[in-house]
């Protein structure tokens, strides 16, 4: 059988089972384009490596394609599509991702002015609606994924509350957002996006371009390294170090926690809320946003002299 049928008869079964499979279904496609036209059983292991490795340095990557094609195999080789799996039993070794970049007040305030930089006499739209990506994703901490897959329908200006359909771990869940934010939201939702098509009419992509179709992860995260180098927001190490659309969810996490500090509340009680908006399954999961900043510090050193000292 068709190495592409067996792809396709693989995403139909597991988006059945209720999965979205968008990114895992692109990178099949890839792969089954990269293989060629041919049947599964002459997937060579050769080549499997070459397109999980890639030519480029080792990423994170990697573990991601060899997790997909595993899944996928194990799916080819339990109906019998396949009888011998060419995936390889070991990798280079994957580098440890390096640490986020935490974004200062500074920062955010030049990034937000440099959204304008993407406006252009086509897309006259797009340095606004960019800027409200970014308050987006830092004033609610939602990841880039959720909130390119919102619609219009999704976000309820009226109550400040934004659901999120496709989340990680195919939950769902309620945001509630700011009236600053949500005065930004209804603004560019009014004034903006529903002056662009709306093919799905309240499904319509919430942020989309031209033609009303959602904005792609590829082309915003080419926004987003076209805003930092115009607001002058990077850091040393080459590309790869650069700082991150996601990094804005972990400045999210660890503003708010520094904010607790200030403010005098008690950090540990609130830590599972901060773990329930985030969309974590537990605390393990936001561990990995906390950082110990110099900001951070300054907050714990003062509680603990208010404790030695009182």
């Amino acid at each position: 059988m068709k190495l592409a049928a067996v792809i396709d008869n693989y995403v139909q079964f597991k988006r059945a089972l209720g999965m979205h499979l968008r990114s895992e279904a692109a990178m099949l496609s890839r792969f089954s384009r990269v293989m060629g036209a041919i049947d599964i059983s002459d997937v060579r292991p050769n080549a499997v490596r070459s397109f999980i490795v890639g030519k480029g340095p080792v990423t994170s990557s990697c573990k991601q394609h060899l997790s997909v094609l595993s899944s996928f195999y194990r799916y080819a080789l339990s109906r019998e599509f396949a009888t011998t799996s060419p995936l390889p039993t070991t990798l280079p070794k994957i580098p440890p991702p390096g640490p986020p970049y935490i974004y200062t007040p500074n920062d955010l305030r030049r990034l937000l002015a440099a959204a304008a930089s993407l406006q252009t006499p086509k897309a006259s739209w797009r340095g606004r609606a960019f800027r409200t990506l970014l308050l987006l994703l830092y004033g609610t901490g939602l990841r880039i994924g959720e909130a390119l897959a919102l619609t219009l329908r999704d976000v309820d200006l009226a109550n400040h509350v934004i659901t999120v359909h496709n989340a990680k771990f195919f939950k769902e869940r309620l945001v509630p957002c700011g009236p600053k934010l949500a005065a930004v939201l209804t603004d560019y939702a009014n004034v903006r996006r529903r002056r662009q098509p709306l093919p799905a009419g309240e499904g319509s992509s919430f942020f989309a371009n031209s033609l009303g179709t959602r904005w792609d992860l590829a082309t915003t995260q080419k926004f987003f390294r076209q805003v930092c180098l115009c607001a002058e927001v990077v850091r040393e190490g080459g590309p790869r170090r650069q700082p991150r659309l996601h990094d804005l969810r972990h400045t999210a996490a660890q503003h708010r926690i520094e904010a607790w500090y200030r403010e005098g509340k008690d950090v540990q009680r609130l830590l599972p809320q901060l773990a329930t908006y985030l969309g974590h399954r537990d605390l393990g999961g936001t561990q990995r946003y906390l950082h110990m900043t110099p900001e951070l510090l300054r907050q714990a050193n003062r509680r603990f002299e208010r404790y030695a000292k009182p």
